[in-house]
């Protein structure tokens, strides 16, 4: 009798306790496509409030956002066969610089490894103005970390951000380097076609299409 009992107490246990574990297996899957639904509608809510030709920048250094809310930035994006360029400046004389390279950079899916051991693969280079009256600026080249396009269509293209960054002056010291993450959302972007054509870069995507 007695071992009865403790055998059904043990096996309560063992039950409540995998109980538990689903219900935190369940939570943390739930609280994941939250996240990536929230992404989603998030960059469709960027995109709804942008013009032609705007992109908006938002990135987070060491969790600090690096650009001003109000920042809108125009620009021009260069395509090539070996090579994407973009160039962007906002109001505020913020610069944005982001280049990918390589043979058919453009495949998809579009994820650039950073590195400064080879920077024409992929880099980012961001600057902002600190102090405007004595042309004072604070910025940050990308050292290590990737380059991932979420968005790829001739009406929208959107690269995610994830890494790490160096201010100009720490770039050969590592140990300064700070955490970055962030999305730059650009709507009908200004494209200079050299040596490719636009099928040819978008024709071969699947993303959007």
């Amino acid at each position: 009798m007695f071992r009865a009992s403790l055998f059904f107490i043990v096996s309560e246990m063992m039950l409540l306790r995998f109980s538990v574990y689903l219900l935190v297996l369940m939570a943390f899957l739930d609280f994941g496509c939250t996240g990536n639904k929230g992404s989603e509608e998030n960059i469709k809510q960027i995109l709804s409030e942008l013009k032609e030709n705007q992109t908006k920048v938002i990135m987070r250094i060491d969790g600090k956002e690096f650009y001003p809310a109000q920042s809108l930035f125009t620009g021009q994006m260069t395509f090539t066969d070996q090579m994407l360029s973009l160039v962007l400046v906002d109001q505020f004389e913020g610069r944005t610089m982001l280049n990918l390279g390589g043979e058919k950079w453009y495949q998809q899916p579009i994820v650039k490894e950073v590195s400064t051991s080879n920077m024409f693969n992929a880099s980012l280079k961001l600057g902002k103005l600190i102090d405007k009256e004595n042309l004072i600026g604070e910025g940050y080249m990308m050292t290590d970390g990737k380059i991932e396009a979420v968005s790829f269509a001739r009406d929208r293209i959107v690269f995610k951000i994830t890494g790490k960054v160096g201010k100009y002056s720490d770039f050969q010291q590592p140990e300064k380097y700070l955490t970055a993450d962030g999305l730059i959302v650009c709507k009908m972007p200004a494209i200079t076609w050299t040596s490719i054509t636009e099928d040819e870069i978008f024709g071969s995507n699947k993303l959007d299409k």
